[in-house]
């Protein structure tokens, strides 16, 4: 990546970056010979930062075979779901109370986009302007902790996500979600923008199981930085 010193936390970022962007998958090494070399840094500040990691749930460690990014299963991905259901809808009540003029605005032109990039089946595209939709209300929300469960679960749960994104037709089935949220924005309407959340998060996980045994489409770009 660069032959530029890194720090400790510029090291754990950029690990966490790979993983939140599913280019380390569940399971990958993380060899710190190959990781110091690759980061530019000492193999000390690679091993400090996969610790920190694991203090994050994103790294274990194995036996005898040193770190890896950690395996989330099934059962513990379905609980984290729950968990961030009742952390998201709190921000969702709070931003509706909060947002902006601009803010609606903003987030209507955004879904304007998303039903675009639904047509074109732009799975990227769909999945950066949701997630811009997301930055707009925790903003608003003004929640600092939660914001950080919700971006710690997200990171965590990376694999079974990227799988959700990348499902066929997920742009497409997920749309009504994102259309009843900014609506229940619009019209300042709390309740309905928490039911809004609990809905789509029934739809994330009952899509989760149904993909659980389906073959892994995460090989696609893994193993590699940058």
């Amino acid at each position: 990546m660069t032959t530029k010193t890194m720090s400790q936390a510029d090291v754990v970022e950029a690990i966490r970056g790979e993983i939140r962007a599913s280019r380390l998958i569940p399971g990958q090494r993380l060899v710190e010979g190959e990781l110091s070399e690759l980061l530019g840094t000492s193999r000390a500040t690679v091993r400090a930062a996969l610790m920190d990691l694991a203090k994050e749930g994103l790294v274990e460690r194995v036996a005898n075979r040193g770190a890896r990014v950690r395996v989330v299963g099934l059962d513990e991905a379905l609980h984290m779901a729950e968990a961030r259901l009742v952390v998201e809808r709190l921000c969702v009540q709070r931003a509706t109370e909060r947002l902006s003029d601009a803010q609606i605005a903003e987030m209507r032109a955004l879904l304007e986009r998303l039903g675009e990039l639904a047509r074109s089946n732009d799975i990227q595209g769909f999945a950066a302007a949701t997630n811009q939709i997301r930055e707009i209300y925790l903003d608003a929300a003004d929640q600092p902790v939660a914001r950080g469960i919700i971006s710690r679960l997200r990171d965590q749960m990376a694999g079974h996500t990227y799988r959700l994104t990348y499902r066929p037709g997920r742009p497409q089935a997920t749309l009504p979600y994102w259309e009843a949220l900014v609506s229940a924005f619009a019209r300042r309407d709390a309740a309905a923008a928490g039911a809004a959340v609990e809905a789509h998060v029934a739809n994330v996980r009952e899509t989760m199981r149904s993909i659980a045994t389906a073959p892994s489409i995460l090989e696609r770009g893994y193993g590699k930085f940058g």
